[in-house]
């Protein structure tokens, strides 16, 4: 039979083998009373138990602010307030939760917990530049609308390229901002068919590849082909569509323009 372990053991040793976070707290005066946690090595500290007792403004001062913003949300945590903020570090990044320490309602000193965020904010850094290139390149193709649609309904749109403004004739500002404003646009002879596609489609996470009608705000009726495919994180999980519209050449139609949106 297993004999009880002690939770503070358990903890301590969970944090010391967490390679990207460490712990700290403080007394009223800034002195550290505790540190611990793998990521300590990162800002240079081996043996944690040098530091504690010395004042923390010495212990942050190599910080690339001097320890500006660590010293600041330890201050307002001694008055009762919650800090979050990204710290940098030398050639690291940290995001930083400094929360005030409470007995019996009084505050009696300060804790807090750092998360390597280097990693992270690098990946974002890459994402920024990578969708600011996509957008470059695909607002200066001048017949093809891109949009990127959250899974679900109502169908929403969160990016759709200024193209969409040449192609029918409204402003992207719709889009965003209605609801369903894609389902309102379809021609009324292709509704019900486009439906039963994109429910499908948003359920089973899907590609899709087709052609229908969309209704301009002029009344034109504009055949448009469609590709949308499933955008996927690290670990398989859908996370939006994303597609393309393109015009498939402007054919004759008989119905009228006003009955067609009035149908709608």
């Amino acid at each position: 039979m297993l004999g009880r372990r002690n939770p503070a053991k358990q903890l301590s040793l969970l944090l010391d083998q967490l390679p990207h976070a460490f712990i700290w707290s403080t007394d009223t005066d800034l002195r550290l009373t505790g540190l611990a946690g793998q990521a300590l090595t990162l800002l240079g500290i081996d043996d944690p138990s040098l530091v504690v007792g010395r004042r923390l403004e010495r212990v942050v001062s190599p910080a690339e602010d001097g320890g500006a913003a660590i010293m600041d949300a330890h201050r307002r945590a001694l008055a009762g307030e919650s800090t979050t903020f990204v710290q940098p570090w030398k050639r690291w990044a940290f995001d930083v939760f400094v929360e005030p320490v409470r007995e019996n309602g009084v505050v009696v000193g300060v804790g807090g917990i750092s998360l390597d965020a280097s990693r992270r904010l690098v990946a974002e850094h890459a994402l920024l530049e990578s969708e600011a290139r996509f957008r470059t390149l695909v607002e200066r193709l001048p017949k093809l609308v891109t949009y990127v649609n959250p899974l679900g309904f109502p169908i929403r749109t969160t990016y759709i390229s200024p193209q969409i403004e040449d192609l029918l004739g409204y402003p992207a500002e719709r889009w965003l901002h209605e609801d369903d404003f894609w389902i309102s646009r379809l021609h009324p002879e292709d509704r019900e068919r486009m439906l039963q596609v994109v429910s499908g489609t948003h359920a089973a996470e899907a590609t899709f590849s087709g052609e229908y009608r969309l209704i301009a705000a002029d009344g034109r009726v504009v055949h448009v082909r469609d590709e949308t495919v499933p955008v996927y994180d690290e670990r398989g999980n859908a996370l939006f569509l994303q597609g393309f519209l393109i015009e498939v050449g402007a054919q004759a139609d008989d119905l009228d323009a006003d009955a067609a949106l009035a149908s709608g």
